[in-house]
């Protein structure tokens, strides 16, 4: 008897989920589609200006012998025996390192940077040349001292250039 109640409990679940389905797919639905357009309130302004100043205007009666293209290098030369008064060197200090891989360069780099020092680098043979421009050498000691954190081996000597 409980198979047969369950059986008819079975069937017409499934006959009610089969009618419900169908309905849904014979459902005929109306879609109406409106685009919305967008329309500027503003319209741009135009302005023809009949100025004789308008810098285009100059640049276009330019004698081409007159223009001078901008240059991706810039060679000064500075007289500073003639500035400075005296021989023309100047005192300055040298950073000598241990080796040259390019994280002992990213390092050293960084900390002079980190220290607000001004420096130059100087791509020579195997060991780049690097000069630290600063007045006093215990400033240059603490960037000793910052890149033997980094195992880096460091020392500073005075040039004058």
């Amino acid at each position: 008897m409980q198979r047969k109640v369950l059986g008819a409990l079975f069937v017409i679940l499934f006959v009610g989920v089969g009618f419900f389905l169908s309905q849904l797919l014979n459902q005929e639905v109306d879609v109406k589609i409106d685009v919305a357009e967008y329309e500027s309130s503003k319209q741009p302004e135009i302005n023809q200006h009949t100025d004789k100043k308008m810098w285009i205007k100059e640049m276009a009666q330019k004698d081409s012998r007159e223009f001078i293209f901008p240059v991706n290098e810039l060679f000064m030369q500075i007289d500073l025996a003639k500035e400075l008064g005296g021989n023309g060197k100047t005192k300055s200090f040298r950073l000598v390192i241990d080796r040259a891989d390019r994280y002992s360069l990213f390092c050293i780099i960084q900390t002079l940077t980190s220290l607000h020092l001004p420096y130059m680098v100087i791509k020579e043979d195997k060991f780049p040349l690097i000069f630290v421009e600063e007045k006093s050498a215990k400033k240059l000691e603490s960037v000793v001292l910052e890149l033997e954190k980094y195992d880096i081996k460091s020392k500073i000597v005075e040039v004058w250039l």
